[in-house]
């Protein structure tokens, strides 16, 4: 028994120092484990915080920036439409001012041309009659040949002139027709066309058409000079020459000249013919 244990001895010191090596060394062993494991573990969780923490606060930034950017760009549409509502209802007034201003001022015009045009009217009409009157005048001293009046002979200033087929003699607006030995004083022939006017003329406008009156014949301007054409219904005259007829029909009273038919007419308190 004594020898057993004798033999046994080295193997339980080896044990027992194995025991105690392992009783110092393990719980070291194992704290130092833990603490890299807290080392590694601490440093990957602060720094996961940290990057948690910076993203959490970039997104709170970029939140904050957006709702910023969000609010600056609602403000700038609203003043932009305010803006805009300013200048169309600006805009609508002006031209409802000046659309006023201009209807005003057409309408000033319209009163102004209406009381230049009476002007011109009654100058017109008072120059009229004086340019009538001075040729009553200067007519009245004239020797003027009746219609249907014979004559020997014709004068020497006479020229002769065709219209229709038919020869004529005319003489300062004087139309004479050769019958047998002697001529006989007619109306202007339709048609006959002469150089100058007579002396004495009165120009005569309607319906925007000139024409030229004396010794109850109208003229027109032509290529060859003046030709006789018809009496244009509603021409005024200031007279018609001796040797006119007068006619009553329905109770009115006509004047008759070279085939033309006139209404004696006042225009401004004086006596005119109109070709009716």
């Amino acid at each position: 028994m004594k020898q057993l244990i004798t033999k046994k001895s080295p193997i339980i010191f080896v044990i027992f120092t194995l025991v105690l090596v392992l009783n110092y060394s393990l719980p070291s062993y194992f704290i130092e484990v833990e603490a890299r494991g807290f080392r590694r573990g601490g440093t990957r969780g602060g720094s996961r915080e940290i990057n948690r923490g910076g993203r959490q606060g970039y997104r709170e930034f970029d939140r904050g920036y957006r709702q910023d950017n969000r609010q600056g760009n609602f403000d700038d549409r609203r003043e932009n439409r305010q803006g805009n509502f300013d200048d169309r209802q600006q805009n609508r007034q002006e031209n409802i001012d000046n659309r006023q201003q201009n209807r005003q001022e057409n309408i000033d015009n319209r009163q102004d041309f209406r009381n230049d045009r009476w002007d011109d009217v009654n100058d017109w009409r008072n120059d009229r009659w004086d340019y009538w009157n001075d040729w009553n005048d200067w007519a009245n001293t004239r020797y003027w040949v009746g219609l249907g009046v014979y004559l020997l002979a014709i004068p020497a200033t006479a020229i002769a002139v065709s219209a229709a087929n038919q020869d004529y003699y005319y003489n300062e607006g004087v139309y004479m027709q050769p019958q047998g030995n002697s001529y006989v004083v007619v109306s202007a022939p339709i048609g006959a066309v002469i150089s100058t006017l007579p002396e004495g003329y009165i120009p005569v406008s309607v319906n925007n058409s000139n024409y030229y009156y004396y010794g109850g014949a109208f003229y027109q301007a032509s290529s060859g000079g003046y030709v006789v054409v018809q009496a244009p219904v509603g021409a005024v005259v200031p007279f018609i020459p001796d040797g006119y007829e007068k006619t009553l029909i329905r109770g009115t009273t006509y004047y008759q000249y070279g085939g033309v038919r006139y209404q004696p007419v006042y225009d401004g308190g004086n006596l005119v013919y109109k070709v009716v």
